[in-house]
């Protein structure tokens, strides 16, 4: 199963990274064998356990939705792997379903990432493998609707940090960079003006993670963050609330968002700020809604 997995990375690394070239890209992952697509065989060979390790970092991508579902996938799919091959320090893997997320695919992988997902997602059973992989040293890696996912699983959401609420409608506003010192805003200015939709979450994430931004509301505002990291046990945890529409997906600053998340989840850069969660709001702010 982990050399035809493997097998799949590799073969796309080489394949044009255009939408098109992304969504056939989709693979099949079974617990006890794989099923992949028509251009690849699923005949597996037996080999010593070391030859079949991968030499560089799995991500798992799901962007299965069982709620809304993003226009903006196809750009997100195709941003993810130009951005994995410009780097060549890890490997992405697009996964058709929750479903495959089985102990045994986790247990070769750095991270698993929920990329515009919706809605209560098949995982069923394998619900603690999830979490022990993530408490144990795995990554998970969250994009806009990822806290739109699972509102009926607890340690999901205590993982990721929020549940999504509501939003008002789409609009452009500015997102103040509050820490500049991770791989992910370390490029970024203080500020950013952006069109996008911006979630409100059901609670306030502010005091269980490291906030890198927030929505600028003024200086009475609310408290609205929407880019965060923290540690999960042994494990990495990134999220970043943008990304509703394609042209986000194209925005660099979003690009670094994602390209620096995706090497500190996987544990190839490092953010010891994100170890620590952040002081509370600016006073005189109102309280969150």
């Amino acid at each position: 199963m982990l050399r035809d997995l493997l097998g799949l990375v590799k073969t796309a690394a080489r394949r044009p990274t255009g939408p098109a070239a992304v969504a056939a890209m989709a693979v099949s992952i079974v617990a006890c064998g794989s099923t992949t697509s028509s251009t690849h065989s699923s005949r597996l060979t037996a080999r010593p356990a070391a030859e079949t390790r991968p030499t560089v970092p799995t991500v798992l991508v799901l962007t299965q939705t069982l709620g809304y579902h993003h226009a903006s996938i196809p750009t997100a799919m195709a941003t993810v792997r130009a951005l994995a091959s410009r780097s060549g320090r890890y490997r992405v893997v697009f996964l058709a379903t929750a479903a495959q997320l089985t102990p045994a695919v986790l247990r070769h992988a750095a991270a698993v990432m929920f990329l515009l997902t919706t809605g209560e997602l098949p995982i069923g059973a394998e619900k603690r493998a999830l979490v022990d992989f993530v408490r144990r040293g795995g990554g998970l890696i969250g994009f806009h609707s990822a806290t739109d996912t699972f509102h009926h699983w607890a340690a999901y959401k205590d993982i990721i940090g929020a549940e999504f609420s509501y939003h008002p409608h789409p609009s452009t506003q500015r997102v103040i960079v509050t820490d500049r010192s991770t791989p992910a805003t370390q490029t970024l200015p203080a500020s950013v003006l952006i069109h996008e939709e911006f979630y409100v979450f059901k609670n306030n994430p502010r005091p269980h993670v490291h906030v890198l931004a927030e929505l600028d509301t003024g200086p009475s505002g609310p408290d609205q963050p929407l880019v965060w990291c923290r540690r999960f046990g042994r494990g990495r945890v990134y999220y970043d609330a943008l990304g509703h529409f394609s042209a986000t997906w194209h925005n660099r600053y979003q690009r670094n968002l994602v390209s620096g998340g995706i090497l500190w989840a996987v544990g190839l850069a490092s953010a010891p700020s994100c170890s620590t969660p952040s002081a509370p709001y600016r006073l005189g702010a109102a309280a969150y809604h």
